[in-house]
């Protein structure tokens, strides 16, 4: 009886060994993995240098300059049309509610003076470096967000209508990452954005 036993509980070992193996290759496992990353580090900086990259890629624009100081990030930016933007944001407040928005409202100055593009491609640039695993690490662009002008002088984004924040939303790790990797907070600091994650709350 102890030898049936012993059979069947191999048996059981080899096939829950061979599972595993394929869970480890799925992009659920991956996206899991980054996930614990993330939460281990619980902050990341957004430098002057990946938020330029981001609105260099924005729709219409021929080139840009972003640079972090006193609170606030300035833009400078060339446009395919032969204009030129300039303009400032101050993050004002971090919304993310359990299986709702993931909103961002900045201030802007002047009010009214933003390009939409831009401000969403770097809404875009924070929602990849909330959540790595919605594009791969060397992906320069992963599409804008949805701007949305509350007054003249506030903007608000949600970053689930990231292109990449969309395409990954249909899989099956999605609903797991987006209600656990949270965004506490934005700081503007000498150089960079600093995001702090945070930590889910354990039953």
């Amino acid at each position: 009886m102890t030898d049936r036993f012993d059979i069947v509980r191999s048996l059981v070992r080899a096939a829950a060994d061979r599972a595993i193996a394929r869970v480890k290759e799925t992009r659920v496992a991956g996206a899991t993995m980054q996930l614990v990353e993330r939460l281990t580090q619980q902050r990341w900086r957004l430098t002057d240098e990946a938020l330029t990259a981001a609105a260099a890629h924005a729709d219409g624009v021929d080139s840009a300059m972003v640079a972090c100081r006193g609170g606030r990030v300035y833009v400078d930016a060339s446009m395919t049309n032969g204009g030129e933007v300039q303009f400032s944001l101050a993050p004002r407040s971090v919304r993310f509610a359990p299986k709702g928005a993931k909103e961002i409202a900045f201030d802007v100055e002047p009010p009214g003076a933003h390009d939409t593009s831009i401000v969403g491609a770097l809404a875009g640039c924070i929602a990849k470096a909330t959540w790595p695993m919605i594009a791969s690490a060397d992906s320069p662009d992963v599409g804008g967000a949805i701007v949305e002008r509350e007054s003249p002088g506030r903007l608000r984004v949600d970053l689930r209508s990231v292109p990449a924040v969309r395409r990954f939303s249909s899989t099956q790790a999605a609903a797991m990452i987006f209600d656990v990797l949270e965004l506490e907070s934005l700081r503007v600091e000498t150089g960079a954005i600093a995001l702090k994650l945070k930590l889910p709350q354990l039953a």
